[in-house]
């Protein structure tokens, strides 16, 4: 585990710098996705190693039903076109339900973490709770987090809550490898997340959501870094993180939330199959007039 996470003065001889992307409360809005596809493009053209994470909310908004139509399909392709490293799980992707939930899941290249949702029947889940990521030389454990505001837990009879303290510590505690960073992706608000990083002070970098909130500076709890974007893909978050290899310390280099520029973005796919559900829903209409 590393030590603490400190502002650096000056880079030493053997520190390695790790660039982390972060998003959240995406809610399909398609208008930024190509100037951020940019943005992740450019801080990826760079020899520093990035990951990049998602914080929840990505792929359904109820104030948004045509968008619904085609939108989530089309939100986990430019995903994984992007190449996410990993996304927590968010109450908006439960609205979808079990089946449909499975099925995104399934499409995704990219786990989606939630350690304090558990099976009582041990049923297959659309989520795990932790993952392994190897950035460059680094290996990061990384937890998801969900709020338990606004979930259907009627759609899912089989889960239950788990006290999220106890989860990451039980994460921690059973994750088999050695870890540099340990990142905990939450769909939460800040302040949750200063609650959680108050009593597990391993933690080293929480990314948040669902309050969307902007952290323009990160919020520090002991050791720990607690950051969130805002929503509806506004702006993008770039964390600079120095590790130092011998000493293990983490040191906090630089934060950044990037504005996104808006522009239209009704995909051709999504449209043909928008075009199709109404067309369907007309003909049905006139069926049932006629």
């Amino acid at each position: 585990m590393v030590g603490g996470i400190v502002l650096a003065v000056a880079i030493g001889c053997a520190a390695t710098p790790l660039t982390i992307l972060y998003t959240n409360d995406l809610h399909l809005r398609f208008g930024r996705l190509a100037s951020m596809e940019r943005l992740i493009n450019e801080a990826r053209a760079g020899e520093l190693p990035v990951l990049l994470f998602d914080a929840g909310d990505a792929w359904q908004d109820f104030r948004r039903p045509l968008a619904a139509v085609w939108g989530a399909d089309e939100l986990v392709a430019w995903m994984n076109r992007v190449g996410y490293d990993a996304m927590a799980l968010g109450n908006h992707e439960m609205y979808w339900g079990e089946s449909r939930l499975q099925e995104l899941s399934q499409e995704a290249d990219f786990p989606i973490l939630c350690a304090n949702l558990t099976s009582v029947r041990c049923n297959p889940m659309p989520f795990v709770p932790s993952t392994r990521l190897i950035a460059g030389e680094f290996s990061v454990l990384a937890i998801g987090l969900i709020t338990e505001e606004m979930l259907p837990y009627s759609a899912y009879p089989t889960l239950r809550p788990t006290p999220m303290v106890a989860a990451v510590r039980s994460e921690i505690e059973r994750a088999a490898f050695d870890r540099d960073v340990i990142a905990v992706i939450a769909h939460l608000p800040v302040a949750d997340a200063v609650r959680i990083a108050t009593a597990v002070p391993e933690i080293d970098l929480f990314v948040t959501g669902h309050s969307h909130e902007e952290t323009h500076d990160p919020v520090q709890v002991g050791s720990t870094l607690i950051v969130q974007s805002g929503a509806f893909g506004e702006k993008l978050g770039r964390l600079s993180l120095d590790i130092d290899a011998v000493s293990g310390e983490v040191r906090l280099l630089g934060h950044r939330l990037i504005p996104t520029e808006e522009a239209p973005a009704v995909t051709g796919r999504g449209l043909h199959q928008l075009v199709a559900v109404l067309l369907g829903v007309a003909i049905a209409t006139l069926v049932v007039l006629l």
